[in-house]
């Protein structure tokens, strides 16, 4: 078969010595009738149990990409007297380059962002009207792929060393984005509009080093996040005083999980933060979630009230250093727009590496850290930080009906140590929902299944509804509470779809109960039945999922 590489910033095919298997006939069969969302799962499932083929299925996939690319963009858009709106080329257009960024080819994936932008120029449309609402709604897509795409090159240009430096043709193509979305901006600008490819023209000038924004927080952050016309629980963790539920903005990871324009995203943070919801997780590669939400929360009165718990996540092998450390914490307080983190979240990817205690140490002795977090970290390797006398405060882990790892071990080192979960993945990805009440467990390759799903060995649904109709509060409020009843347990962080879609008002139904003993024995009965252990002891502890 043959691999592509980038030349001058083409797929270009290259000879290589391995060698395609035959696929039978009967596979081949499979293979042309199978539906699409089909394929998509049992390509999840081989992906799950055998990681090895990913780098595979990228080389493979940027195959196809090669010999199938199209000379140039077609026209994406059609206008009439009623306005413009997107033909279907748009969504397969963005079908393709999506795929190009999977499989790290952040540059290519310019170029066709740029044809796509200067196609956006000149068109028509009136928000007040439902077509016109759609097209933005299309826009905003784009918008996201484009910070999607800055992230993509971020990772191209990554060495071990730190960052390259971008060779001349790679600097061209940036540029040339640029120039399209400033004529855009301008356009926007001369007729009234909102211009709507603000955050990707955002990541785009902070990826070239533009002039960054301007720190704005002059004097110490509050200590206390809270709202007082809020009914959100609070609890210590560190330095400060902060509600037991957070918004976790992973959403701005991927446009997958959809995307909305800036105005929009701006109105549903106000919304949560007027309910009390003030604390909000994020992390270095969550997109342009870091950007977006200090763009937010640096333009409101109150900005002292809302609380920053990002990440420094290190993936890839780096030489640990203090003045590593202190370029990352410089580039997260340039993103949040402010000269403090609350909180800065930790993970390491490789043990083997014990430069993951310095790292610590490193960011814990930065006065511009308030507190050390950890993020999927196992019990062994976090007592190992806070054992060498490195101050952690929490640690961010899956904890669910689901997923009881953290009751194994993790529990006696966070009492020991004073150390507070931050739990995430605490609904199964939807799954402990009504939704799912009386139907059975669905199988790996159900279309609505997720990776949380896939982790359940039976169903908790039924007793969790019943127990919620004893405090009028839904399936997923019980099994939140549930988590939150756990001591060690600071706060459940709940994913936030900003301008998409928000549950606040379910989201404060769980702090209107708290569950008794009654309530505890009856969950505790059906997890007595689960395979919890066994599923312990086969994933490994917290955080073990990422480092198969």
């Amino acid at each position: 078969m043959q691999q592509t590489h980038l030349n001058g910033h083409c797929l270009v095919p290259v000879k290589t010595s391995t060698k395609a298997a035959h696929v039978n006939m009967m596979t081949d069969t499979i293979i042309a009738n199978m539906p699409p969302e089909g394929l998509r799962s049992i390509m999840r499932g081989l992906l799950g149990t055998d990681p090895s083929m990913t780098k595979k299925l990228n080389e493979l996939a940027t195959k196809y990409l090669t010999e199938s690319q199209s000379a140039s963009t077609p026209t994406l858009f059609r206008t009439s007297s009623c306005g413009s709106a997107p033909k279907p080329a748009l969504f397969q257009t963005q079908g393709r380059y999506r795929c190009l960024m999977g499989c790290g080819y952040g540059f290519e994936t310019v170029k066709i962002l740029t044809d796509v932008i200067r196609q956006t120029e000149h068109l028509s449309w009136d928000e007040r009207e439902k077509e016109g609402q759609d097209l933005l709604d299309a826009l905003a897509t784009i918008d996201g792929d484009i910070v999607q795409a800055m992230t993509a090159i971020q990772k191209e240009i990554l060495a071990t060393s730190g960052i390259r430096k971008m060779s001349s043709s790679e600097v061209t193509i940036l540029a040339d984005l640029s120039a399209a979305l400033r004529t855009c901006k301008d356009l926007a600008g001369a007729e009234g509009k909102e211009f709507v490819f603000e955050r990707g023209f955002s990541s785009l000038l902070r990826l070239k080093g533009f002039p960054s924004p301007k720190i704005i927080s002059a004097t110490p952050r509050s200590g206390a996040f809270g709202s007082g016309k809020s009914a959100l629980e609070t609890f210590k963790l560190g330095s400060a005083t902060v509600p037991r539920m957070f918004m976790g903005l992973w959403q701005f990871s991927s446009p997958s999980w959809g995307t909305a324009s800036k105005s929009k995203i701006n109105a549903d943070f106000r919304k949560h933060v007027d309910a009390g919801f003030t604390a909000y997780d994020m992390a270095d590669h969550y997109g342009d979630a870091e950007v977006t939400f200090g763009g937010f929360r640096s333009s409101q009165h109150d900005a002292d009230k809302i609380y920053c718990a990002t990440k420094w996540a290190v993936f890839e092998p780096i030489e640990a250093s203090k003045e590593v450390a202190e370029a990352n914490i410089t580039e997260r307080l340039t993103n949040v727009a402010a000269q403090e983190i609350e909180l800065l979240q930790f993970h390491w990817q490789d043990y083997d590496n014990h430069q993951f205690v310095e790292a610590a140490r490193f960011i814990a002795e930065d006065p511009r850290v308030r507190n050390l977090g950890l993020c999927n970290f196992d019990t062994k390797h976090m007592d190992e930080i806070l054992e060498s006398g490195v101050e952690a405060v929490s640690n961010q882990v899956q904890f669910s009906l689901i997923d009881l790892r953290p009751t194994f071990k993790m529990l006696h080192s966070c009492r020991k140590y004073n150390v507070k979960l931050l739990t995430y993945g605490s609904l199964c990805g939807g799954f402990l929902a009504e939704k799912w009440l009386g139907k059975p467990v669905p199988g790996l390759f159900d279309e609505k299944m997720t990776p949380s799903h896939r982790k359940a060995s039976e169903s908790r649904v039924p007793i969790l509804k019943s127990v919620g109709q004893k405090y009028g509060s839904s399936v997923s409020n019980v099994a939140v509470r549930w988590v939150l009843d756990h001591d060690y347990v600071g706060a459940v962080i709940i994913g936030a779809r900003m301008g998409i879609s928000e549950n606040i008002e379910d989201n404060l139904k769980v702090f209107s109960f708290k569950l008794d003993e009654d309530d505890k024995a009856s969950i505790q009965a059906v997890l007595d039945r689960s395979k919890a252990r066994e599923v312990f002891e086969t994933m490994g502890d917290c955080g073990a999922e990422y480092r198969q």
